[in-house]
């Protein structure tokens, strides 16, 4: 049965396929991207500050600070401010041509230090190529331009607001190198105090810029390469692994699938030309799974082929059970203790159908070394379609659950397979454990089963009342939800199916639930075997001579704990 929402395998895989490697990509063009911005910042960052701190050691500290007294007077900002009117630099540079220099010791004028400090500015930037450099002072979050390499003589004495970038500095503290945007490209800036002749007091900052507009642009250039570089790379690797997932995953599922759909078509005998065969040859849980259903379609044939000789309708009905029955058995676990050599839990289970097959199942196994699953079911069903269906169900759980995944993932998946051509409107309801081995910490989730009955600190069972999804088969949009249960050393949890609390007496009472919390508490210590022993010794005794109406399937498992060694971090 297909459906316009359906999403095939394949375009799902493709997309988690496409979705990672985008991710992958995306990783490796942010890292390849800030690693080689990083490592050029680190260049002009090194630069700039080795250029500022030995402009800083080159200028006269005596000469620098007289400028700056000078130039910072008010006698000064308003000859500046006449000749800036005037549009006449040189009304400014006479009334420096007749101040004073700052060096006592040479007869100079105040224009010949500003000429010398330009000419010291100048020469610095042409030789080691930095796009400018300056002395200014901080004061009260303004700052006081005094002298400049390219700026102008008219710059001298001019204020400005600090700039955003730097605001966070105090007044003539040193400025590490800094890169930024001052609205007309990128720089890189570094600012180190200047002392006074004595070292005691700092007159201000010499300070220091590159370009780095170049670098931004070789930045993106670089940027823009490796995206197109990845993208192709990326684009090349996900057909190379569409190709191979599709023939290595999405086909054989697909042959799988159609192969199972095609050999239980309603009114259709089974035959030997029914049996699947695809010859696939991949060496993994898919060939595991296409060897079991071929072993399984077999069986089945062999069973109908044989039923198919007996004459009498009696008799061939009976071969039939007969035949389902030990299909079922045989798919269930029966061998206890399952797994000698692990001491972390004990676990028995019991099914007992109401005919000779039930709906009813159980199901344990370890995932991997550290988790163990427990499953416990109920088909709506009775006789040969529940045990086909109990069996596609517990093969589908058992495949599903060994590919990863919480409880509700795994009921999602396993129910929308369910639900196709699911015609009969047959369901079953499951609840389902994954318990890691090394915390106790067991992940549930119940699809429409029983409450399981859960054995605490207090060591007494009481039932533990989860929140219900629908059973598998109902409807294929159905969603689940997990939960989590703490088992500590000595905990116990016990499930079943409905035919233990509603099972009849002569007098068509139900058993109820009350009477099996009973019978748990009086074995509460006892290791699982007993348990279900005894819950099933009272079951017959409460039943007497009435006939058992309905399968009756339990399960319990005492944690030990995890052994030393093995599940403690």
């Amino acid at each position: 049965m297909k459906h316009g929402r359906r999403i095939s395998l394949a375009v799902k895989i493709n997309l988690l396929i496409i979705a990672a490697i985008l991710v992958v990509a995306a990783g490796l063009v942010g890292i390849g991207y800030r690693a080689y911005g990083k490592r050029i910042d680190d260049i002009f960052v090194t630069e700039t500050m080795r250029y500022s701190t030995a402009l800083a050691d080159y200028l006269n500290p005596t000469v620098l600070e007289h400028f700056q007294k000078e130039v910072m007077s008010e006698e000064y900002q308003e000859v500046r401010n006449r000749a800036e009117a005037a549009g006449d630099a040189a009304i400014a540079e006479k009334w420096m041509a007749e101040r004073p220099g700052g060096d006592p010791s040479r007869d100079q004028s105040l224009l010949d230090d500003y000429n010398e400090l330009v000419y010291i500015l100048d020469y610095y930037c042409e030789t080691y190529g930095v796009d400018e450099a300056y002395f200014q002072m901080d004061k009260d979050e303004v700052t006081w331009n005094i002298i400049s390499a390219y700026k102008g003589f008219l710059w001298c004495g001019t204020t400005e607001k600090q700039d955003e970038v730097f605001e966070s500095y105090e007044d003539n503290t040193e400025i590490p190198p800094t890169i930024y945007y001052n609205g007309t490209g990128w720089y890189c800036t570094a600012c180190v105090p200047v002392a006074d002749e004595t070292g005691d007091r700092i007159i201000g900052l010499v300070g220091v810029d590159l370009d780095v507009n170049k670098v931004m642009e070789a930045r993106r250039w670089f940027l823009m390469n490796i995206i197109l570089l990845v993208i192709a790379m990326a684009l090349g690797i996900i057909a190379v692994a569409m190709m191979l997932m599709r023939r290595i995953v999405v086909r054989p599922l697909k042959q799988l699938a159609q192969g199972a759909c095609g050999f239980a078509q309603d009114g259709k005998g089974y035959t030997k030309e029914d049996v699947i065969r695809l010859g696939i040859r991949s060496n993994d849980e898919i060939e595991d799974l296409y060897h079991e259903i071929r072993s399984m379609q077999d069986r089945i044939v062999e069973y109908t082929d044989n039923l198919t000789r007996v004459t009498a309708e009696k008799e061939r009905v009976s071969t039939e059970l007969r035949t389902a029955a030990d299909i079922q058995t045989s798919m269930l676990p029966h061998v206890f203790p399952p797994f000698p050599d692990r001491k972390e839990f004990e676990l028995y289970a019991s099914m007992n159908p109401a005919k000779e097959v039930g709906g009813d199942f159980y199901d344990y196994f370890l995932i991997d070394d550290d988790h163990l699953a427990l499953v416990i079911a109920d088909v709506s069903d009775k006789g040969i379609p529940a045990a086909l269906f109990m069996m596609s169900s517990k093969i589908l759980l058992n495949y599903r659950a060994h590919n990863g995944g919480t409880p509700a993932e795994i009921f999602a998946d396993v129910n929308l397979k369910l639900c196709q051509d699911n015609r009969e409107g047959t369901f079953v309801t499951v609840w389902m454990g994954i318990l890691d081995l090394g915390t106790g910490k067991m992940v549930c989730s119940s699809a429409g089963h029983e409450y399981p009955e859960i054995k605490g600190e207090d060591g007494r069972y009481c039932a533990f009342k989860d929140k219900h999804g629908l059973p598998l088969g109902v409807m294929e949009t159905a969603r689940y939800r997990n939960y989590e249960l703490e088992l500590s050393p000595g905990d116990a949890i016990f499930v079943y199916t409905d035919g233990v609390p509603e099972a009849n007496n002569s007098e068509k009472k139900f058993y109820t639930l009350l009477r099996l919390e009973a019978v748990l508490n009086t074995v509460a210590g006892q290791d699982p075997m007993t348990i279900i022993h005894a819950v099933r010794a009272d079951l017959d005794a409460f039943a007497e001579d009435a006939e058992q109406f309905d399968d009756i399937t339990m399960l319990c498992l005492t944690y030990q704990g995890p052994v030393s060694g093995k599940g403690e971090n």
